[in-house]
């Protein structure tokens, strides 16, 4: 049997993940956000329903209960659509917010590799600079002794007299 068709498998796995970040529509919440998409529409409702009882008692015009209950009955209905857009704009915020957040720290990961590199090619350029002027110095001295006719055992730059070879001439 092939490892695709056990339950548990990579695959599973894999699909449960997708299927936690997929939308059907615009209003679905996906799967990993719906404790907080819940947590916050049912804070939101509390708050909602214990000012609409408060507006419903204070308007001297409702004066018996089934008055205040009929307007919290008939006020209820826009304002949790209201509070579920709410909940749902909340929750997309923070994950597109996330999404920027990702996207801003590589594009400044990739600015600050860009700045590295130029960084490191001036770098080079400045001492391969140095080291040709040092070059030109050490063969003007070499060239000059050679014209008034004296010996010049002064290593080339860049030379370590330790790591030459003893042997060359």
């Amino acid at each position: 049997m092939a490892q695709s068709s056990e339950p548990g498998g990579p695959e599973d796995a894999e699909r449960k993940e997708q299927s936690e970040e997929e939308r059907e529509s615009i209003w679905t919440i996906p799967a990993r956000y719906k404790g907080w998409y819940f947590g916050l529409f049912s804070v939101q409702i509390i708050i909602a329903t214990i000012w609409l009882v408060r507006a419903a008692i204070v308007d001297e015009s409702r004066n018996s209960i089934s008055e205040i209950l009929l307007f919290i009955w008939q006020t209820m209905a826009p304002v949790a659509i209201t509070s579920a857009a709410f909940a749902l704009v909340i929750i997309d915020t923070w994950k597109t917010t996330m999404v920027f957040g990702t996207w801003l720290e590589e594009t400044l990961e990739k600015r600050r590799q860009r700045q590295i590199r130029a960084a490191e090619e001036r770098g080079l350029v400045r001492g391969r600079a140095e080291s040709q002027k040092e070059w030109e110095k050490w063969n003007r001295r070499r060239e000059a002794a050679v014209a008034a006719g004296e010996d010049f055992n002064e290593p080339p730059p860049g030379i370590d007299q330790e790591t030459e070879d003893p042997h060359q001439n």
